[in-house]
């Protein structure tokens, strides 16, 4: 029996029904990831993913109902999985699958299969991301889809006579179609100014003419930024930020310093020091102006802004505290503050946050003469307290815990760095 009420009071519900998966949607992002909420490119990226899942479905349905089991739906779930954290991708991608059940006719069992299908294109695609591994990660796309469908099958029937094979054979050009779409992402990428998981992969690669720069260039920095990015990866992973960021943000938080490797005491070598012939002043001068020329290095080297954005954030709008307090007990004036403070930007997300303290607990581990419990525990104490009470994370979307257990991190892995060795015994000669 066909349909006899009302077609504007069916386009009312279905509209209701959106309305209410969108208020849904927005009410998830809130307790899953708010931060997304108030950053409109990625926001608006999961909106545009939405509103394709639903152009797609009604155009597709109005030709062939029968076709939508060839639309290759996991693909978005792939292009969530390039932009976000895991936590939150299976919960986003079954909340913008969900104008499916509402529009298609069978909505219900579509929604299912795809999210089902989705789900395995999102376990499967972190280990057959690259190359033809991609394949693989499409096989189980097509598992995921024709074990679905054959349940659906045996619930409503209760016997295989009915399987239809075309349908399978849609399922495999529907996971063939996931690997053939999946590079609109890059196309994503650039409209909505965002950075896909294979492009931070890309940067995260040490061997990169930029980084074998730096480590020609700079190679106590370069050591000290792999030290940093090993601590910050760490501490993301702990807290559940996005540790590939967090590694790609501390990498390159110091490229600066190539311009003037001396001034900087992981630079210098035979206990020459760059700053004996400068005045505070000028030595503060130097040190500020790598924020700077690392965010020239970065923009010439097409580096994407949200990792340049690490570069003026870890250390934020603090002071060169050695300098000025070297001007003043020279008699300077100590008013002259702002010739001594950064000019760099308050960090506000989580890998900010954190990079900003891995990069002052490291180069302060430096300085420790005895690498107990209590000496590390003491010094990272001292840094994140400083960072708290100078108000450098006063922007911050991050919690007490998160910065307890980021503490925590730290002092673990500087205790494993500067573990104690045992004195090897010599070996004693006959007699």
């Amino acid at each position: 029996m066909g349909f006899t009420g009302s077609i504007y009071l069916l386009k009312i519900g279905q509209f209701f029904l959106i309305a209410a998966v969108l208020i849904m949607f927005a009410v998830s992002l809130y307790f899953l990831k708010k931060e997304i909420l108030i950053n409109s490119n990625k926001l608006n990226f999961l909106l545009m993913q939405m509103i394709l899942i639903i152009m797609v479905t009604v155009i597709v349905r109005d030709y062939d109902q029968s076709y939508l089991y060839l639309v290759p739906y996991s693909v978005f779930a792939l292009y969530i999985t390039s932009f976000f954290t895991s936590k939150i991708v299976l919960p986003v991608y079954l909340i913008i699958m969900l104008p499916v059940i509402v529009i298609a006719q069978n909505g219900l069992e579509i929604y299912i299969i795809n999210t089902l299908a989705g789900a395995m294109a999102i376990f499967t695609f972190s280990y057959f991301d690259r190359g033809w591994l991609q394949f693989i990660n499409s096989f189980f796309v097509f598992g995921g889809l024709a074990f679905a469908y054959s349940s659906f099958r045996l619930i409503e029937e209760g016997s295989f006579s009915n399987f239809s094979l075309t349908l399978y054979g849609y399922f495999f050009w529907n996971s063939l179609f996931v690997i053939a779409a999946y590079p609109f992402l890059f196309l994503f990428e650039k409209i909505f100014s965002l950075v896909s998981n294979p492009r931070l992969r890309d940067l995260s690669d040490t061997n990169s003419p930029l980084m074998q720069e730096m480590a020609e260039k700079a190679p106590g920095t370069f050591q000290h930024s792999l030290q940093v990015a090993n601590l910050a990866e760490s501490a993301a992973r702990e807290i559940g930020a996005y540790a590939l960021l967090a590694r790609v943000g501390a990498l390159y938080h110091d490229i600066g310093k190539m311009c003037n490797p001396m001034c900087f005491i992981e630079n210098q070598l035979h206990g020459v020091n760059f700053h004996d012939q400068l005045t505070p002043e000028e030595s503060a001068k130097y040190i500020i102006q790598h924020v700077e020329d690392g965010v020239a290095i970065a923009k010439k080297a097409k580096i994407p802004q949200i990792v340049i954005d690490f570069i003026l954030s870890h250390h934020g709008k603090s002071q060169t505290y050695y300098f000025y307090n070297k001007h003043v007990n020279a008699g300077g004036d100590p008013d002259k503050r702002d010739e001594f403070t950064y000019k760099g930007i308050l960090p506000i997300y989580k890998e900010q946050v954190i990079v900003m303290m891995a990069d002052a607990v490291e180069a302060a581990s430096r300085t420790l003469s005895n690498y107990s419990e209590e000496s590390i525990s003491e010094l990272v104490e001292k840094m994140a307290n400083t960072r708290l009470f100078t108000e450098q994370l006063v922007n911050a979307d991050i919690s007490v815990k998160d910065i307890y257990t980021i503490k925590e991190i730290f002092k673990k892995k500087l205790l494993q760095v500067h573990h104690s060795r045992i004195t090897y015994p010599e070996r004693k000669s006959p007699n």
